[in-house]
């Protein structure tokens, strides 16, 4: 007998803005898995490590799950002077943590709570037999805490009072949110597919919400259609989830895009669709509020 097929609807909410739904098939023992089995399954769809596509996708997911630019999210990028290039990943992890030990530190003077932070350090050895240029190590990171501009860049430093000297050169500015994330920062940080990178991150971040999935809305004819027609329909997708229920109350989401991707081994479907719940337009919330360009 034919085993049946099913098409899961996946969503995955991150923080208050941002909203993903993956269509595709699973099969009638994955549709039967436990409640566990299925979240499993939910968190590896984002994070296949062996495919950086999946990899700047959780990236994505997790920023937007943590970070706001209402909360005064910022991107760092910190580089070296020659005399403090460090030679290895171990020393370049400690520089980051260092970095991050002082910030704190200032943190806990004044009251304020700890940072939140993401790092990627990058790091690529030249080689000559595959036309591989050197990068030197370097940090980019996306950071959050009450501190300012000039306590941040001072903390990217080494030795104390008149013996303290800067590292190299560390650049910030405000995170540019778009549709509630930072996409093209996760892009840039992971556009070399080929350099060599490791991230770390603050205790206590947040990981994606992704509810019990639906194996029933969508039928393998329907997903063809949602693929072949409706990628683009943004009347379509809010009909479908512009309105959402939450544990904090409703919020409305507006469709932002969605893409189709066809697997020819399977024969089927991935579909994702990117939704935006804008502070400035949920329920309760008057248009024009003070503050309001800083939900961009």
């Amino acid at each position: 007998m034919k085993q049946k097929t099913y098409i899961r609807e996946q969503k995955t909410v991150c923080g208050k803005e941002y909203m993903e739904v993956d269509l595709f098939r699973v099969t009638e023992a994955e549709h039967k898995a436990s409640r566990r089995a299925k979240k499993e399954k939910a968190s590896s769809i984002a994070m296949q490590n062996c495919n950086e596509r999946y990899s700047r996708r959780y990236l994505n997911q997790l920023v937007a799950t943590n970070f706001s630019r209402e909360e005064g999210a910022m991107v760092l990028h910190l580089t070296y002077e020659d005399g403090y290039l460090p030679g290895t990943w171990e020393e370049a992890g400690r520089d980051l943590s260092n970095f991050v030990r002082k910030i704190n530190r200032r943190c806990k003077k004044k009251g304020l709570p700890k940072a939140k932070w993401i790092g990627v350090t990058e790091h690529q050895d030249k080689k000559l037999t595959e036309n591989v240029k050197e990068v030197r190590f370097h940090h980019h990171m996306i950071l959050q805490c009450g501190l300012g501009l000039d306590e941040i860049k001072d903390s990217w430093s080494t030795g104390r009072g008149l013996w303290q000297e800067p590292l190299g050169l560390i650049t910030a500015d405000r995170a540019e949110f778009k549709h509630g994330t930072l996409d093209a920062f996760c892009q840039y940080i992971t556009k070399y597919p080929r350099r060599k990178r490791r991230w770390r991150q603050s205790q206590g971040l947040k990981k994606p919400e992704r509810p019990v999935p639906n194996d029933t809305r969508y039928s393998p004819r329907k997903l063809d259609q949602v693929a072949r027609e409706r990628i683009d329909d943004r009347e379509f997708w809010e009909s479908r989830y512009g309105k959402q229920k939450r544990w904090d109350g409703e919020r409305e989401y507006r469709f932002v895009e969605a893409e189709a991707r066809y697997n020819d081994v399977a024969g089927t479907w991935h579909v994702t669709a990117k939704f935006w719940a804008d502070p400035r337009r949920q329920p309760g919330k008057r248009k024009g509020k003070k503050g309001a360009d800083a939900c961009r």
